[in-house]
């Protein structure tokens, strides 16, 4: 059985494999369900069956990594980078248009810019401390290796590191403009 570190890596999963099996699908909703048991739960959706351990969600909800703990086992930088990337595309698109408008849009632009700098932070675990780039032996997806031949640049330290300080930076703007985090 799969095992992620949080409920929310197992989302990401369950999303970016769907996506990676139909990507010109519209995704519909997905029938989820998720059982409590001793120590884990088993989350149930979209055909992938995936346990979280309490433990592990736990310890990443007290230090705030929304992914988890550690390097990911299940979701590698190739599919993160994708992550990240459709966040921020999704966060640029309704932060264009948003003219202080109901409260769940500009959560909503919050969240993907979260999500977004979250994702990619998740790459960059994968990013050795002296390489320049994310090497492909770290890539076990086939999609992970797609991404990584059709735009190798975006594996590279700089790109990274310049695209999480562009939306963590880019949040900041968000929320000084509109009058600081949304509650």
């Amino acid at each position: 059985m799969l095992t992620a570190r949080t409920l929310a890596e197992a989302h990401i999963y369950a999303s970016v494999m769907a996506a990676a099996d139909a990507p010109d699908a519209t995704a519909a909703a997905a029938e989820e369900n998720l059982a409590e048991g001793a120590d884990t739960w088993t989350l149930n959706v979209r055909g992938y069956e995936i346990e979280v351990p309490y433990a592990s969600e736990q310890a990443a909800r007290q230090v705030g990594a929304r992914f988890g703990l550690g390097v990911s086992q299940l979701v590698d930088a190739g599919q993160w980078v994708l992550v990240a990337t459709t966040y921020a595309r999704r966060a640029l698109d309704l932060d264009l248009v948003y003219d202080n408008g109901p409260e769940s849009e500009r959560r909503s632009i919050e969240l993907n810019w979260m999500f977004a700098a979250d994702a990619l932070t998740e790459a960059v675990k994968f990013l050795p401390e002296d390489a320049d780039a994310i090497p492909a032996e770290v890539l076990w997806s086939e999609l992970g290796r797609q991404t990584y031949r059709q735009q190798p640049e975006l594996f590279q330290r700089s790109k990274l590191l310049d695209d999480l300080e562009y939306y963590r930076g880019t949040l900041d703007d968000f929320r000084a403009l509109h009058g600081g985090p949304s509650a």
